[in-house]
């Protein structure tokens, strides 16, 4: 199992979550997508008004001093070994999809 191309040993275990555990999470995420639409619409609106709103690109070319390309996610397995079983389900179901076998 790799995360991020990061190879997992294998005496490290990511077990099963429950479904509920896993609706919760799905629900979560469906509410943060849907504030972030709705706070983009906002954003688009006061644009159409003449609000001058500079984009996330300009945003992050104003904070980035440099012009180095952004580093590639990274694993740290020595804290995910001392995470709860539980909670290393959790870590698995929201990266599942970085993760390949």
């Amino acid at each position: 199992m790799k995360i991020y191309n990061i190879e997992m040993p294998p005496d490290l275990t990511f077990p099963a979550l429950d479904s509920d555990t896993k609706a919760e999470i799905d629900a979560l995420h469906a509410a943060m997508l849907r504030d972030q639409a709705e706070a983009e619409a906002l954003v688009e609106r006061r644009r159409a008004e003449g609000y001058v709103i500079p984009t996330h690109e300009e945003m992050l070319g104003r904070m980035r001093w440099d012009t180095r390309p952004l580093r590639q996610p990274a694993i740290n397995v020595a804290a995910l070994r001392e995470l709860p079983p539980r909670m290393r389900a959790i870590f698995a179901y929201l990266y599942r999809h970085n993760i390949t076998y």
